[in-house]
């Protein structure tokens, strides 16, 4: 929107208008640095996202919070804050938990089978936000422990946003995350110290998962090749655009072990997008299987 009716959007809402070249200028930026794709389609989102950073940094366009993020010393503080507004932290405990019980029933007691004792069962929760898919791994994992076979499991579980990633750590949830949650498994699986009416993750849980910042984008930096046996990362690929879809799967395809599951939310689809992954049907869904290269 440009000329009187940007000036007109302006003074309605209070947020500044967006240019095509400021689009233009956030989009290569925050592609480069997380490889989030999500300006050209949802500039109006972004806008009202980014209105209270502008505030904060008592900017008045979004060039001159562009310039401060490329360009000033002080930059690696906000950052944290720009990708807690371009990205929706949307879950909950037991979300899409048939996908879960699959791995742990059905795939992982396969990979096991002709283990060395006490080799772990390593899993990835990609795109982890505050931590519910990571927790509910433990618990599902607990529940199928008879199905390891003696081998120890670990969780680790990666976001880019600092926050979350200290919520999740914190291990204590109210409200929403408990949405798809029995009053048993409450029971069974939080209590300790709560506060603010919140319940806290059992310590005995929090064990076997590890909890870092990272950008998906480094996962080799900061794994070896072949370090899992399963990743989970739903809903994380519909921020990205077909090429950083595709870096993403040869990421993925590089951390998995041979013949590893990856699977991603009901929503995503790498059908006929990519060589690098096989499809195979579990009893209702689609889950991905790594090739040889």
């Amino acid at each position: 929107m440009e000329g009187g009716g940007a000036a007109f959007a302006h003074r309605s809402t209070g947020i500044p208008p967006m240019t095509d070249e400021e689009c233009r200028l956030f989009s290569g930026f925050v592609r480069d640095r997380f490889g989030l794709d999500v300006f050209e389609a949802q500039r109006d989102r972004v806008r009202f996202r980014l209105k209270e950073r502008l505030e904060a940094r008592a900017m008045t366009s979004f060039l001159e919070y562009y310039r401060f993020l490329v360009l000033s010393p002080r930059a690696g503080e906000e950052l944290p804050y720009l990708v807690e507004a371009l990205t929706n932290n949307e879950t909950y405990f037991f979300r899409e938990r048939y996908q879960l019980d699959w791995y742990f029933a059905e795939v992982m007691p396969r990979q096991v089978r002709s283990r060395p004792t006490g080799e772990p069962v390593r899993v990835l929760s990609a795109g982890c936000s505050s931590g519910e898919e990571a927790y509910t791994l433990a618990i599902v994992q607990h529940e199928n422990q008879f199905r390891c076979l003696g081998r120890p499991v670990e969780i680790h579980a990666i976001d880019l946003n600092p926050s979350r990633i200290r919520q999740a750590e914190q291990a204590e949830y109210e409200g929403h995350s408990f949405r798809a949650t029995s009053a048993e498994a409450k029971e069974r699986y939080f209590g300790g110290t709560a506060t603010d009416g919140r319940l806290r993750v059992k310590a005995w849980l929090r064990t076997p998962v590890r909890f870092r910042v990272l950008n998906l984008m480094e996962l080799p930096d900061a794994f070896p090749d072949g370090h899992f046996d399963a990743v989970f990362c739903r809903n994380v690929l519909i921020y990205f655009n077909e090429a950083t879809m595709q870096r993403a799967c040869s990421l993925f395809h590089r951390s998995l072990g041979q013949g590893a599951p990856l699977f991603l939310g009901h929503s995503e689809s790498l059908l006929g997008r990519t060589r690098l992954f096989r499809p195979e049907r579990a009893t209702d869904f689609i889950f991905y299987v790594k090739e040889s290269a």
